[in-house]
């Protein structure tokens, strides 16, 4: 009867977790549907991260009061969507708001990040690299500068693609990565 009761209290705030995202992201999506939104006006105001930043919030909701105001401002944002996307310019410049506040707050306060922007900032930091000890090598050496440029930044990619993987399953161990 004991071990009974303690599957329950670690299966009902794990299924209240994974609920929480998806709720989010079909009413977004079902909104954006009906509006036919393009993929780049979705990608311009962020909205294919707002529901794991909603979701971020609200995880950190109990013990920080910010993430509970920031949580309980994106509801109005959430419930309607509409006015940001198809409103005024005063409207979409709210929402930018809340959200780089959001972004900002998870940021400096709880170390979080979004998935996938460390990995993009460290192939981005890979590849520039790799170029640039490329082409001194290759003027260096006084060889063909084109093949060692291609070559470094390859290899840069590389680099940096698995330092990013590296360091956001760190992050995603620690809990800092949504």
């Amino acid at each position: 009867m004991r071990k009974a009761v303690q599957r329950i209290i670690f299966v009902e705030p794990l299924k209240k977790i994974l609920m929480s995202k998806p709720d989010i992201a079909e009413k977004l999506n079902g909104q954006l549907e009906k509006m036919k939104v393009s993929r780049a006006e979705i990608r311009a105001l962020r909205l294919e991260v707002y529901p794991r930043l909603i979701d971020a919030l609200e995880q950190r909701s109990g013990s920080c009061s910010t993430c509970k105001e920031l949580y309980k401002q994106s509801e109005k944002f959430t419930d309607d969507i509409v006015p940001v996307v198809k409103g005024t310019a005063d409207v979409r410049k709210k929402f930018e708001e809340f959200v780089n506040s959001a972004f900002g707050h998870l940021h400096d306060d709880h170390g979080a990040l979004p998935k996938g922007k460390l990995l993009s900032v460290s192939v981005l930091v890979g590849m520039l690299t790799g170029l640039s000890i490329a082409v001194i090598t290759g003027y260096i050496m006084d060889d063909d500068v084109m093949r060692f440029g291609a070559l470094g930044w390859m290899i840069g990619v590389i680099a940096g693609w698995v330092t990013g993987k590296v360091r956001e399953s760190n992050l995603k161990k620690e809990g800092k990565l949504f």
